[in-house]
């Protein structure tokens, strides 16, 4: 067995009915030719007698109160799998209504912690493969390392690959460490026993810091929890039910205005999101005074690392300003974003693994605690990542689409989580319906903002069509 983290183990303590602490993705392919009755059945084929690696054979196994820990088991691929057939015409419009039914339920921990849906009969000869897997089995950048290693660069490769028997590293035949290695691994593991000490020390420094920020003592690096202007967004679900949308952003158009104001792609996003949700708040009269302020999870995971489990800091961003223009939103959101960053490379990993279940903590007390939804500490999730660069394929089949569809965690009612895929920043929108429930005009405000600061940086000659929302999904 495996005994589970105490990041992991938070979502399962913390999962209710109401906030469902799964995460869904799904990628769309366009069938190869000659194959548009035969490919969908030969894939669930394939599927059903593969074998799933780690952590997909991984089962939740109770060891007492609020301990737990993963069992390795054999999945029973009957169970996991289904292939479903939209009726014609197969529109996107009924696509996306049975990707949210499908993503509504709660996984039954019964059974390791996914399923997997071939979805046929899309319009234009597609295909869609999703996947819903626990957030304690896999966070997003590992998420989204599953998605890309059973994909192909080559549309000559005619391999039927499937997300659980590609994770990197998992399957890999490994050869006994040497003597010298285990040498070296209990050093390591002394080293870190003796920094731990100073390890509590920084948590209860960040605390401390975040007290004389709150006094106004010196200048805020990060937002302070429970300080920031409850919102229309705050409001979270009272049921399993959830919104969606999606659409993409050329990722060259986004670098363009990147470069051209001297930040980050993210936030340049960022700015094009806080823009749409203060215009959606005016357009629902319920416009606020301050900043709005955004929950951010930040990956530490290394290049080489392995797919399963969660390594990710967080911190509280204060956005823009509600009334500026957008060049002065984009800096001082990039100022922000500039100051979490230098204050988390100042922190040792365990302390930020240790802070980022204090802020979640403080995120979740508005939706647990009675006075404290009075008091948020932030008013939506902004989540970052990066995906797959290049054209990728299944079996011969080209890969059209990528699209997330973003969990609530407590005290949530809205997550926004885009993600560079290929040549698009591909943007998710997932919210309680009492929260937002037209998510598909949040993702028009955000096109609208970002063509607006295109023009704003003189960037528009150099880019490419112009962003269109992909879509939108409800239950």
């Amino acid at each position: 067995m495996t005994r589970i983290n105490p990041t992991d183990l938070s979502f399962l303590l913390l999962e209710r009915s109401n906030r469902p602490f799964h995460m869904a993705a799904f990628i769309i392919f366009q069938k190869p030719k000659g194959q548009h009755s035969t490919f969908g059945p030969r894939l669930f084929d394939a599927y059903r007698q593969s074998r799933p690696v780690k952590p997909f054979n991984y089962k939740l196994t109770w060891l007492g109160k609020n301990v737990a820990a993963w069992e390795t088991v054999e999945p029973d691929m009957c169970y996991h799998l289904r292939h479903i057939a939209i009726p014609g015409p197969g529109s996107m419009q009924q696509f996306y209504e049975t990707v949210s039914f499908l993503n509504t339920g709660l996984l039954d921990r019964g059974h390791p912690l996914w399923e997997c849906y071939i979805i046929d009969g899309i319009e234009n000869g597609r295909l869609a493969v999703m996947l819903k897997v626990h957030h304690a089995l896999l966070d997003g950048e590992s998420g989204l390392r599953v998605l890309r290693n059973f994909l192909s660069d080559s549309p000559r490769d005619k391999t039927l690959a499937a997300p659980w028997t590609a994770v990197a590293g998992a399957d890999k035949p490994r050869r006994p460490p040497s003597r010298a290695s285990q040498i070296q691994r209990v050093q390591a593991m002394l080293k870190g026993l003796a920094k731990l000490p100073g390890d509590l020390l920084g948590v209860g420094g960040d605390v401390l810091d975040l007290g004389v920020q709150s006094l106004n003592l010196k200048p805020r690096k990060a937002a302070v929890p429970f300080t920031a202007r409850r919102t229309l967004f705050n409001n979270t679900a009272k049921s399993g039910a959830r919104a969606y949308a999606n659409m993409e952003l050329p990722l060259a158009d986004v670098k363009a205005v990147a470069k051209a104001t001297g930040t980050s792609v993210n936030d340049v996003v960022m700015t094009a999101i806080d823009d749409a949700l203060h215009h959606y708040l005016r357009e629902h009269r319920a416009a606020t005074d301050r900043p709005l302020v955004a929950f951010m999870p930040m990956s530490l995971r290394a290049e080489s690392g392995e797919a399963g489990g969660n390594q990710v800091s967080a911190e509280l961003i204060p956005m823009g300003q509600p009334d500026v223009d957008l060049r002065e939103r984009l800096r001082q959101i990039n100022r922000a974003t500039s100051d979490a960053k230098a204050k988390g490379r100042g922190m040792q990993t365990t302390t930020r693994q240790a802070y980022v279940l204090l802020l979640a903590g403080c995120l979740a007390a508005s939706d647990t605690l009675p006075w404290f939804d009075k008091v948020p500490s932030a008013n939506v999730v902004i989540s970052n990542m990066k995906g797959p660069s290049g054209q990728l394929y299944l079996a011969g089949a080209p890969a059209v689409a990528f699209h997330g569809l973003p969990i609530l965690p407590p005290g949530a009612g809205l997550n926004v989580t885009f993600a560079s895929v290929n040549t698009d920043i591909c943007l998710a929108i997932g919210a309680a319906p009492e929260a937002v429930h037209e998510p598909y005009r949040l993702a028009q405000l955000i096109e609208a903002a970002f063509q607006q600061l295109q023009t704003d940086t003189g960037t528009t000659a150099h880019g490419s069509p112009s962003p269109v929302p992909a879509g939108v999904a409800g239950t």
